[in-house]
């Protein structure tokens, strides 16, 4: 019978246990009155042979292994008691600890998303995406045409596929009148299936499915079907349009399965032959292409990631293989090509890059703030610790006569820590489940926040799954050893003649090193590192918030178009444009408009390579790459952008025959040489044979991110070009706000087919691009505030604690004539030496840790002594004020009260 049995039936191997020596007692009582012995005489004898039948049951069960759950049981029951007897105690232990808790679980969560967890597919491990190297910067892309020559190789891999990213298009199910903005992915008839994934119903996409244009079909996912649908078991067959382009729903994706990009869940996936039909335009690289004619059969766009299934043995020869077959299309692609260009297509080279754990842009940008953040709440988890720690350690010095009345009854110094250690237990799993709670809240609040995500399912999944349910249990199973060693080791070690004696409150000697003064100067140097680095993200964001962006933030309203998404053709868009600059100028208090490619502090980047300088010769190695844009004539002074010299477009300009620059592109490329006439040759624009002229040059504008410096810019006349713009600004007289109602009727009067996605002032679009540096600003602040709060309340606690043991002593000090303003410093004193003790040992980490976070800050060094000075004298501050009612307490006390506990 094995353990787990027998503890189900535990009552009933009692009873027959029992039975059993009852059973024993009668039997040698009847022989024994078979030899002549009265009834009262054989059992008293029987009972006597047999000996303590208490003791052997216990022996007994200690044979059947559950004595140790027993044992565990009543140290629960009895912990449990002790919690709701110091109710105070025990709020004020398990909400410390659950917020340090529910913060570390919280961040790990998100960490967990983004790093750890693996695809919700078959064998994750064997995923590798195609990845281009060489010396210079390469795009990360392929077109179909190589796509196919790397599927139909044979080099033996599982299975090849191709994707593109995912986009948002606007989604209308038949039967409803409204549509919505969905995330959408092309991918080839390979993908599901080198994915390894099941449907939930229906089938999914098959390469034949790419083929076939005029019946095109679709996958939804599981979110999509239940919130849409509401999970309805004739999904298959219904039809729906991206973007206008009709499609029938064979299949529903798993549950669990959002696609591989981890921070773009995807609802709706379409095979690749349909990127003209559902207006695709993003995330391409372009080498003598042309954008406005179908992208799959074109060699020269590069728009898909590539996903490989190999068994990880075979890697390096399959990736060998691979690239074999990408070198030599790559030579037969550049024969026509200039010598310079040719070779550097022909040093690339592919490897094989695992994804297990997903695609994702957001890696590399919240990894180092993630690990910031995870760093600041172990820091506060530890207070926490050390806090509780502390409070315990009273606890047990209010128990001394428990204790010795535990250790005269028997009781092994063993079982007293065990005891104490379970108590901690309870503490910490009290806490580690409000701590989940917190952090299944926390975790959906963050990623909002930091994603600027107002309405919809988050786009990365944080919660707590399995990995961080393990997680908080760890971080449970470690705080109840951080805080719950000390008092128990303390009990452990009491003597029995010291315990009971414990009745006596003379205790001397405060000013002496003791644990729980280590445990506050702990605090206190714990707390100055959360602090100044809370002081340090604030002063940064500051600056941000400060910082010369280039153009008008205060008299702007932007705009957010889509005329791809509207069906709009590229011989309407001129129009179309000319329509809404004409319609938004009209409003009253409007001065004036402009359309814009990309807007502004949205991050909306097109680069080119490969730029050719007139009387610029480039370093050898270097790649001379510049930013660009198109705009509409009268865009620089509608947005605020300063003319520093030449003119500004015209209705004379079209094309790329003439271009606009920024300062940074002109101090880096022309030096000391007037750019103005000069010729510059950026490869943006198909069809053209010869450079721009450039005519202007402007004030550098930071148009990526505020943190980001203006980067070598230019700006080409949107007339001449098909351009799907993105961008509508509008000067206003005064308040933006005040013209918002009026630009979306005007809008949707002369273009009722165009999406509009968002309109929000300048100023609101700068202000959302630094939701990343708010968030890590609040959030540290609220660390720093806690911490600070932990540690001064360590500190009066442990200072009130040391004037009521030391009452009588108090009492004699002021009996033999010591004023009150003496005991209060008195006191006071030893409040100073435990913050000046933290403060010394606090610095060094504080210079030490910073440097981790320079990367982070904005305009502020790490070790800046200004935050440090004014951290420490925050702490000092507070610590002071913490310090100050115990003190005053102690110099309240009556000679004549505090001598009748002697």
């Amino acid at each position: 019978m094995t353990l787990w049995t027998r503890l189900l039936h535990r009552r009933r191997l009692d009873a027959e246990l029992e039975d059993e020596i009852q059973a024993h007692f009668a039997m040698a009582a009847r022989a024994r009155i078979n030899r002549g012995e009265t009834p009262a005489e054989a059992e008293r004898q029987s009972r006597l042979e047999f000996g303590n039948t208490l003791l052997t049951k216990e022996v007994t069960r200690e044979m059947w292994g559950w004595t140790q759950f027993e044992r565990l049981g009543q140290d629960l029951r009895y912990g449990v008691r002790q919690m709701r007897r110091s109710p105070g105690l025990t709020t004020v232990a398990v909400l410390s600890l659950a917020l340090g808790i529910g913060a570390n679980s919280a961040i790990f969560s998100i960490l967990n998303a983004l790093l750890l967890r693996p695809l919700p597919v078959a064998a994750p491990e064997q995923l590798f995406v195609l990845q281009q190297q060489a010396r210079t910067t390469v795009p990360q892309r392929f077109s179909y045409p190589m796509f196919e020559r790397l599927r139909d190789s044979g080099s033996g891999a599982q299975a090849i596929a191709s994707m593109s990213h995912v986009m948002r298009a606007q989604a209308l199910l038949e039967g409803e009148s409204q549509p919505e903005i969905a995330p959408v992915q092309l991918v080839s008839g390979e993908f599901f299936t080198l994915l390894g994934l099941s449907p939930r119903m229906g089938r999914f996409l098959v390469p034949a499915d790419n083929e076939n244009v005029r019946q095109p079909v679709a996958v939804i996912g599981y979110g999509f079907w239940q919130r849409r649908l509401a999970g309805a078991l004739d999904v298959i067959g219904r039809k729906i349009r991206v973007n206008g382009a009709a499609f029938t729903i064979m299949g529903v994706a798993p549950e669990g399965f959002r696609g591989v990009w981890v921070e773009a869940p995807t609802d709706i996936w379409v095979p690749l032959a349909m990127q003209p039909q559902v207006h695709y335009a993003q995330n391409e690289s372009v080498h003598n292409g042309d954008l406005e004619k179908p992208w799959p059969p074109q060699e020269s766009i590069d728009w898909l990631d590539v996903m490989v299934r190999v068994d990880t043995p075979s890697v390096p020869a399959i990736s060998g293989r691979l690239n074999a077959v990408f070198l030599e299309a790559l030579d037969r692609f550049t024969r026509s090509e200039s010598a310079a260009s040719r070779r550097n297509f022909l040093e690339r080279s592919l490897t094989l890059e695992p994804v297990s754990r997903g695609l994702s842009n957001l890696r590399q940008r919240f990894t180092p703030l993630l690990l910031a953040m995870m760093v600041l709440v172990v820091l506060v988890l530890l207070i926490a610790c050390a806090n509780t720690a502390n409070l315990l350690l009273a606890r047990a010095e209010a128990r001394r006569r428990e204790i010795a009345a535990r250790l005269a009854l028997g009781a092994g110094r063993a079982v007293l820590a065990r005891q104490f250690l379970t108590e901690s237990l309870l503490l910490s799993l009290a806490a580690a489940a409000l701590g989940l709670a917190i952090a299944q809240w926390g975790s959906a609040l963050l990623v909002r926040s930091a994603l600027d995500v107002t309405s919809g399912p988050a786009p990365l999944a944080a919660g707590v799954d399995q990995r961080v349910l393990a997680f908080t249990m760890a971080l449970s199973l470690a705080t109840t050893l951080l805080f719950g060693l000390a008092p128990a080791w303390r009990a452990a070690r009491l003597e029995l003649a010291t315990a009971i004696r414990a009745g006596s409150r003379n205790v001397t000697g405060g000013s002496r090193l003791t644990l729980a003064k280590c445990l506050v100067a702990f605090q206190v140097a714990l707390s100055l590192l959360v602090i100044s680095g809370a002081a340090l993200f604030v002063r940064s964001l500051h600056n941000l918030a400060h910082v010369a962006v280039g153009f008008d933030t205060e008299h702007v309203l932007s705009v957010r178009i889509n005329p791809r998404a509207g069906g709009y053709r590229p011989e309407q868009l001129s129009s179309l444009y000319r329509q809404v600059i004409e319609s938004a100028e009209a409003i009253p208090g409007v001065r004036s408009a402009a359309v814009s490619m990309c807007g502004l502090a949205v991050e909306c980047r097109s680069s080119s390579g490969g730029v050719n300088i007139s009387g610029y010769e480039p370093r050898p190695g270097e790649e001379v790459r510049v930013q660009y844009s198109r705009v509409a004539p009268g865009y620089f002074s509608t947005v605020g952008v300063q003319l520093a010299a030449g003119r500004d477009f015209d209705a004379r300009d079209s094309g790329s025959r003439v271009t606009v620059i920024n300062q940074a592109l002109a101090h880096r490329y022309f030096g000391n040489r007037n750019p103005i006439g000069q010729i510059v040759d950026a490869h943006v624009h198909i069809g053209e044979k010869e450079g721009s002229e450039v005519i202007g040059v402007v004030r550098d504008a930071r148009v990526n991110r505020v943190r980001e410096p203006a980067f070598p810019m230019m700006y080409y006349p949107l007339e001449g070009n098909v351009v799907y713009a993105e961008s509508l600004e509008v000067r206003a007289a005064g308040d933006p706000t005040s013209i918002a109602a009026g630009v979306r009727q005007r809008l949707a009067a002369v273009a009722p087919n165009l999406p509009i996605d968002r309109i929000t002032t300048l100023s609101e679009q700068v202000d959302r691009s630094l939701n990343q540096e708010r968030l890590v600003s609040v959030l540290t602040t609220i660390f720093g505030v806690l911490a600070l709060a932990l540690a001064c309340f360590g500190l009066s606690g442990v200072l009130s604690y040391a004037v009521t043991r030391r009452t009588s002593e108090i009492g004699v000090r002021m009996a033999l004539g010591a004023r009150p303003a003496e005991v209060t410093w008195y006191f006071l004193r030893e409040s100073l030496a435990l913050i000046a003790s933290g403060l010394v040992l606090g610095f060094p980490v504080v210079l030490l840790v910073s440097r981790w976070f320079a990367s982070m800050l904005y305009e502020i060094k790490p070790n800046d002594p200004l935050t440090l000075a004014a951290s420490a004298a925050v702490l000092t501050s507070v610590a002071v004020v913490a310090g100050l009612f115990p003190a005053w307490k102690a110099s309240r006390v009556s000679p004549v009260v505090a001598l009748r506990h002697e």
